[in-house]
């Protein structure tokens, strides 16, 4: 017994000793290991899934420098092979995907984005790669928009995503934090992700600058290895189970301005069946609900996977948004979803609001009645409300309407008789009746009308209306004019809109009989600039004079000079013109791009007059690397400049210029070079012509 215990003893020892003498074998992480693209199992979870796959750039082969390796090979292509190899992968397990581009071609990132939404994509990978001015740098990542609670969605795509690059690529740099914020690289972040309505990320999965990964990168079976990397990050994902949230009270609208709202939570894992299917696999303290971008005191029940809240005060009628937050066992948010709540509490008051409560019974005279409605307590109704109207005597038009802002504007014509009628209002089963005095013709008339849009009929409520240069009429939102106690006889009547030429006529008004006048504006320039939102910035300022002219004129107030010139004009053709710099005085450049940023539409123009010493005239356009829009816009200012005598126009592409560079607008720098500025005669024109050029061109292409 003694012996067979140390034998055992013996071989114990051998074994251990054998087991420590032996090294492990690490292999150097940069060394790729042998492709094997098997799918997981897990991967099948994908299948469910909406995905829109985004190769960055293309349809810009023709600019020799932009986006190319040190060998000119270029980014589109790298972008575009790893997207067909990923959609591959992700269709073998039944996900539908969605490129956004498939061959070399010019895509907007507004197109881009409209693409994923035509097609109700979940989520959106753009797919990128990076270059650096250190030609040894090569790393993975993943940027999100702004911050993380931005689009937590978002964030778990990147976790699981950049992970799997890493370890597919294994390149020789990983970076600390490979998780990135887009705000690094402009302060609005990204235009596709800022963008974007759904989850998205964008991949910037290594550096074509570092000549060996642009060798790599050359490479098919080297894009499938990355699409492979990307693919599998998505399928860990996807294997975690998607939490949702689903609005089951209220349904419909609410008439009640205190619901209760209650949210059905499921995890996305339970579903699946398993041990832990009769439990809500979720972070209790995770679920949140918003109400119009607040969170608010929700209480979760856990027990009958609930997420109720109803609001101690009372809710304002209209739409609220409403939106849960929700992450479950593996961590994974919900895909984001927007519910909108609407609180119509009935009406119980209408209100008639009337320039005047008589009117000369002549059967033409018209009259505008704005309605506003409240509820029980003295709050305006819901928009959704529809008012229905009728009288004993007269028309009104129309005889239904569906209220705005609150409120409503109808109108009513009087009947040929005389004597009290009654206009009556109803909505939500409620009535209220307004009584308009009829008189004899001839003891009072009415002037009224609408003033149009010649070509399109649109009404316009902004324009103004004058009798004889002195009476001003009342417009209402319907571009609908009211003049009472009017004398007979011949009267002046003019109207006047932004971006219209003026009209003027001579109407008569005779005296037993009021008068419906309808009035007709032109819109300039065919209305091509109608709310066509331009920024406007005249560079340099204040203790920045910049050249000097032989007038002694600084380019600083030349530059000043044109663009409250080429501002007044524009606003003229009825564009929307902001002006950056507005007086005299300096600007940073940061205050300049922050307030251009700040604004929500428009693109940029930047004035910038240089001194020359010759005769001829040279135009230089400076637009941002395959900004398309940029491009389009520079090529029709410097095609009007180009026509004349002695001057030629060329167009730069670089980010040379912080405020084209840093913007999150389509943007362009124009600088004049010249002898003398000739603001009306030669810039102002051009300029002009160019914007109207290229507004032309582009409604062209939208008809096309």
């Amino acid at each position: 017994m003694k012996f067979k215990f140390s034998a055992a003893v013996l071989c114990m020892t051998l074994l251990l000793a054998g087991c420590a003498g032996s090294k492990l074998k690490l292999l150097d992480w940069t060394e790729l290991p042998k492709a094997q693209y098997t799918i997981p199992p897990f991967a099948k979870n994908l299948a469910p899934f909406k995905i829109a796959l985004d190769p960055g750039h293309g349809g810009m082969s023709h600019l020799p420098g932009y986006k190319r390796g040190p060998t000119g090979k270029e980014e589109s292509v790298m972008n575009l092979n790893v997207a067909f190899f990923l959609k591959e992968f992700l269709e073998q397990v039944g996900a539908k995907v969605t490129m956004t581009r498939v061959d070399d071609r010019f895509i907007s990132l507004r197109e881009r984005n409209e693409i994923a939404s035509r097609a109700g994509c979940d989520f959106m990978i753009s797919l990128h790669h990076n270059a650096a001015d250190n030609s040894k740098t090569n790393y993975a990542s993943v940027y999100y928009h702004l911050h993380p609670d931005y689009s937590p969605a978002s964030m778990d795509l990147a976790r699981q995503v950049y992970f799997g690059l890493v370890e597919a690529l294994r390149l020789p740099q990983v970076a600390n934090d490979g998780l990135l914020t887009d705000k690094l690289i402009y302060p609005d972040g990204f235009g596709l992700l800022r963008t974007s309505k759904i989850p998205a990320v964008l991949l910037e999965s290594s550096f074509y600058s570092n000549p060996a990964e642009e060798k790599r990168l050359t490479k098919l079976s080297y894009n499938r290895r990355e699409a492979y990397g990307i693919f599998l990050g998505l399928a860990r994902w996807a294997a975690g189970g998607l939490p949702s949230a689903k609005l089951v009270q209220p349904v419909g609208i609410a008439r009640d301005k205190k619901p209760e709202i209650v949210y059905e939570i499921a995890d996305g894992i339970t579903e699946r069946g398993g041990r832990g299917a009769r439990q809500l696999l979720t972070f209790a303290e995770s679920a949140a609900l918003k109400i119009d971008g607040k969170i608010v005191a929700a209480q979760m029940d856990m027990r009958n996977r609930k997420l109720r809240f109803r609001p101690d005060s009372a809710l304002t009628n209209g739409p609220h948004l409403l939106q849960v937050e929700v992450q479950n066992l593996f961590k994974n948010h919900n895909l984001p979803r927007v519910d909108t709540l609407v609180i119509a509490a009935p009406a119980t008051n209408i209100a008639f609001e009337t320039p005047t409560q008589r009117l000369p019974g002549d059967g033409v005279a018209m009259m505008p009645i704005r309605l506003k409605l409240f509820d029980a307590d003295q709050q305006p109704v819901w928009d959704g409300t529809t008012v229905h109207l009728q009288t004993n005597r007269g028309t009104m038009a129309p005889a239904a309407v569906q209220l705005k802002n609150s409120s409503a504007v109808v109108y009513y014509q009087v009947a040929a008789e005389i004597g009290p009628a009654e206009i009556i209002a109803t909505a939500d089963n409620h009535s209220d009746t307004l009584t308009i005095e009829l008189a004899a013709p001839g003891a009072q008339r009415v002037l009224s009308g609408v003033v149009v849009d010649d070509s399109s009929k649109a009404k316009l409520s902004t324009a103004t209306v004058m009798v004889d240069d002195s009476l001003n009429a009342l417009l209402d939102a319907n571009g609908g004019f009211f003049i009472e106690n009017i004398s007979p006889g011949p009267h002046k009547i003019s109207a006047a809109a932004k971006g219209y030429a003026s009209e003027s006529r001579i109407i008569t008004i005779e005296a037993n009989r009021s008068a419906v006048v309808p009035v007709r504006l032109r819109a300039n320039l065919a209305g091509i600039l109608h709310n066509e939102p331009i920024i406007l910035d005249a560079a340099l300022g204040g203790n920045e004079s910049g050249d000097i002219f032989n007038n002694a004129i600084t380019a600083a107030n030349a530059n000043f000079a044109l663009a409250m010139r080429l501002a007044d004009t524009l606003r003229w053709t009825g564009a929307n013109v902001v002006l950056v710099r507005e007086n005299e005085n300096g600007m940073p450049v940061p205050a300049r791009i922050e307030k251009i940023n700040q604004l929500a539409e428009g693109w940029y123009l930047k004035i910038n007059y240089r001194r020359s010493d010759s005769d001829s005239l040279l135009v230089q356009s400076t637009i941002y690397p395959a900004n398309r829009a940029g491009e389009q816009i520079a090529a029709a200012i410097n095609a009007a400049f180009a026509r004349l005598p002695n001057a030629r126009a060329i167009l730069k592409q670089n980010t040379a210029v912080p405020e084209v560079n840093l913007t999150n607008k389509t943007a362009l720098e124009v600088i004049i070079k010249c002898r003398m500025p000739m603001l009306i005669a030669r810039d102002l024109s051009a300029l002009l012509e160019g914007i109207v050029n290229f507004k032309r061109a582009a409604g062209n292409e939208r008809e096309e």
